[in-house]
């Protein structure tokens, strides 16, 4: 309890201090990022950064859009989609419910999501196979989706919280066993963090195909042009275009 009265006013800060959505103006591509480096965060002077974006930027520029961004957590930038109040997410997984109010652009940017729990240094041991996340206390992003058998087994205690460096914070603190995270993701948040002498990969990840997609919200003022989304996409994704962005993060990655 005393945690939570410590976290909530900073998650309130968090809804309260995100800019309000302005109304969509012609020729404005609306996109709401979740922290989710290296893929999409805000630099040291808050500008945009990532893969995803580096992507998106040049998907707005053949289309002659100029771009917006603006940060929420996962499950609030899921929100505004949802009514039309942004146009575009990355990083989604394909789920039914979701298809309801959005269009996944096709083909997807990548095919592969793999999933790595992290534990502290020493009790790797632990997580050998996925049976054994059995009775841990496992921390989870809010609205997250990581793969079918764990986002519906019943038998894994699975703590909520809004971001994978809060997760982090709370494995450093003893109060969960492990956490989940993809896996690029997680590696690369840890290195940031300085967290590596502390926090360890397990042998256990997820690995299996997984396609992960831009999306359109279905309320969208660009929604009717979602062929011309999904024809440039493929465009980028035939040239390389992506490969290239990600092939620039990993040698800078190298070099630290």
């Amino acid at each position: 309890m005393l945690f939570f009265r410590r976290v909530a006013p900073i998650l309130l800060l968090l809804f309260v201090l995100s800019p309000i959505p302005s109304p969509a103006e012609d020729g404005v591509l609306r996109v709401a990022l979740d922290p989710f480096p290296p893929w999409k965060y805000l630099n040291r002077i808050g500008e945009p950064c990532g893969m995803d974006v580096e992507l998106i930027d040049m998907l707005a520029q053949r289309m002659g859009l100029k771009v917006e961004y603006s940060m929420y957590p996962f499950s609030r930038a899921l929100y505004l989609l949802e009514y039309g109040d942004a146009d575009m997410m990355s990083g989604v997984l394909r789920r039914k419910d979701r298809e309801a109010y959005l269009h996944y652009l096709e083909p997807p940017y990548k095919d592969h999501s793999d999933k790595a729990f992290y534990l502290l240094r020493g009790r790797s041991r632990l997580l050998q196979t996925y049976e054994d996340l059995h009775g841990l206390r496992v921390g989870t992003q809010i609205g997250t989706r990581y793969f079918p058998e764990f986002d519906h087994d019943l038998k894994i205690d699975k703590i909520a919280a809004h971001s994978f460096e809060l997760n982090l914070r709370m494995l450093v603190a003893n109060r969960i066993d492990a956490v989940v995270n993809t896996e690029v993701a997680g590696d690369y948040e840890i290195r940031k963090l300085g967290l590596q002498d502390a926090v360890v990969k397990a042998p256990y990840i997820y690995r299996e195909k997984q396609n992960v997609y831009m999306v359109l919200s279905r309320k969208s003022p660009l929604a009717d042009r979602l062929d011309e989304f999904n024809a440039v996409m493929a465009d980028l994704l035939r040239e390389g275009a992506f490969q290239r962005i990600v092939a620039g993060y990993i040698r800078k990655a190298q070099k630290h």
